[in-house]
């Protein structure tokens, strides 16, 4: 197998908002919501025109909406693929011909992952992506983070071809601190052979003990007695803030899965940062489409508008889309045996 090596990308540091590049975007995209790693790198990001998109899962009022930036208030029942697709058409701009920065920092992750999905479909060169490690979560492990669940489902334009066979089918959680969603999905998914995507190195030292205990408290509540949630060889780790070897790490596993005995179905639910999720997204576009592979997910209608405190670093990333198109056209997929 010629597999593609998504560590060829280019990511940089910053070590505060003032450190970003001076050079303009033509177009910056950012998801409003309260937290302080949001708003400064809103203000000091350069760019012709910036945009707030305003996500409904966050309740906000019109009070409340921020007094700088061109704004876009998404409608609520809207899923994630209609909420993306009207807000790119309001936007009136060729993205083909423009310079684009994004920061996911913001996004709730089905609207992140669409938006990989929506990009790999366009005649679009490359774009940077931008996210922001905190100081701290505001209430360590016990940070609430979603809350009105609604379902499991797979996120829209990332539905595979379902293989009749289950017989081998695994589910790869990227498990963050959200306990409750991580067991929504091995329930949902209980006959499923189940991995967990550990953010390590995590973005601070404490992170990755606080993520651990919130596992466990998933495992309790999901255990059916066939596999442990949390299971030695059926774990990955994987740096919380590089999507670049998230994505290597999990093509790594599956290929060896694949070889030992091939993957009948396979799902895909990032829970963990939204670095993690960009990764699980770049993998997915770039090998799993034209497999029994989805991404799915435990929506709820409520997402805690500020988890964290501070800045630690800014993470610039750049998905070079054409590359990853090449990488389709020569089936450089790890489901090629």
């Amino acid at each position: 197998m010629n597999l593609i090596d998504y560590s060829i990308f280019y990511k940089r540091k910053y070590l505060t908002p003032d450190e970003l590049p001076k050079d303009s975007y033509d177009v910056f995209i950012s998801a409003f919501n309260d937290s302080e790693r949001v708003k400064s790198v809103f203000e000091k990001v350069q760019a012709s025109s910036k945009h707030w998109l305003i996500l409904p899962e966050y309740q906000y009022t019109p009070a409340e909406y921020p007094v700088t930036g061109i704004i876009y208030i998404s409608p609520i029942n809207k899923t994630e693929d209609e909420a993306i697709f009207s807000f790119i058409d309001s936007l009136g701009i060729d993205f083909t011909k423009s310079k684009i920065c994004i920061d996911i920092t913001g996004f709730v992750r089905p609207h992140l992952v669409y938006l990989v999905r929506y990009f790999i479909d366009l005649p679009i060169d490359k774009v940077d992506f931008i996210y922001t490690d905190p100081v701290t979560y505001v209430k360590k492990e016990n940070t609430p983070f979603s809350d009105e669940y609604v379902e499991v489902r797979q996120i829209a334009g990332c539905q595979g071809l379902h293989n009749p066979e289950t017989s081998n089918d695994f589910l790869i959680i990227g498990s963050g601190y959200d306990n409750r969603r991580i067991s929504d999905i091995a329930k949902h998914k209980d006959k499923t052979i189940k991995v967990q995507v550990f953010g390590f190195p995590s973005l601070q030292p404490d992170m990755y003990q606080e993520n651990i205990l919130k596992a466990y408290l998933a495992e309790e509540a999901s255990a059916d007695g066939r596999q442990s949630l949390i299971d030695p060889d059926y774990t990955i780790f994987a740096p919380a803030n590089d999507p670049f070897i998230t994505a290597n790490l999990l093509q790594s596993f599956i290929s060896k899965e694949n070889i030992k005995q091939q993957i009948t179905n396979l799902y895909l639910s990032p829970m963990a940062t939204k670095a993690q999720t960009l990764g699980f997204a770049l993998f997915y576009v770039t090998e799993c489409l034209e497999y029994p592979v989805s991404m799915i997910f435990p929506f709820c209608n409520h997402y805690s508008r500020e988890t964290t405190k501070g800045i630690s670093k800014i993470w610039k990333y750049t998905l070079e889309f054409n590359e990853l198109r090449k990488a389709q056209f020569k089936k450089n997929s790890c489901f090629v045996i």
